[in-house]
């Protein structure tokens, strides 16, 4: 039996060497094949850049410009826009990052979520909600995470969605508070990566200091979800943009 137990815990830890290496042998036989290109710049065009009765303004990643350089080259983007609305005493927030085929590991993407960043930067999350149904426009959304963060030294409540798509469907956070990878989840992704090469990804995250179901009926928040269903979060025809 100690035998047979030793046997299974030196396969379990080969294993997955053997699938990586063996991954990235048939990802190699394509080194020759033309690199997918991401698509000319279509983000900032589907977030508006005013809404009737809002005031709208565009919100650096970062702090300082310093600190903004050092987020894009983390996050290694191919596209990205952060716009706030502020009215009567509201106001909702939207960050959309985009990478393009073959730029940037879908594990690195999902560990980049409130989750983590947040709440490594002093951020508490009080309450949480998984792969939450909503519809907007008159049809579906993709399942979204649905948060409640305090920021800290006490600042006013953050309510916050957010998704993850890849490929246009929206990953599986695994049902859980991500603030640490779930490692079953981090090696599948490993192998796709090794076997698919990157996919096509969006982050999406839509914050506000009030709860965002009182504001789902506004029709300056629904325009903003169409456009954020024009890029994958829903069920509408896709919006033809020039790049």
């Amino acid at each position: 039996m100690a035998e047979t137990k030793r046997w299974w815990w030196r396969w379990s830890l080969i294993l997955p060497v053997v699938v990586l290496t063996a991954a990235a042998v048939l990802q190699g036989i394509g080194v020759f094949r033309e690199v997918p290109k991401p698509r000319g710049p279509h983000v900032a065009a589907l977030v508006p850049t005013s809404l009737p009765g809002w005031r709208v303004r565009n919100v650096p990643l970062g702090p300082t410009e310093f600190m903004t350089g050092q987020v894009e080259k983390t996050l290694n983007f191919d596209e990205a826009v952060s716009r706030e609305y502020s009215r009567a005493g509201a106001t909702f927030g939207v960050y959309v990052a985009y990478w393009g085929a073959g730029k940037m590991p879908t594990r690195l993407v999902a560990s980049h979520t409130p989750d983590r960043c947040w709440t490594e930067n002093g951020w508490t999350c009080q309450e949480m909600r998984f792969r939450q149904p909503l519809a907007a426009n008159g049809a579906p959304l993709q399942p979204a995470e649905w948060r409640r963060f305090q920021p800290p030294n006490g600042g006013a409540t953050t309510y916050v969605l957010y998704w993850h798509l890849v490929e246009g469907r929206v990953y599986d956070q695994g049902g859980r508070f991500n603030a640490v990878p779930d490692p079953l989840a981090w090696w599948k992704d490993a192998v796709q990566q090794a076997l698919l090469g990157s996919r096509e990804q969006y982050f999406i995250r839509l914050t506000a200091n009030v709860p965002l179901e009182t504001l789902w009926a506004d029709p300056g928040l629904g325009e903003v979800l169409r456009g954020l269903q024009a890029l994958g979060l829903g069920t509408l025809p896709p919006v033809a943009v020039s790049p």
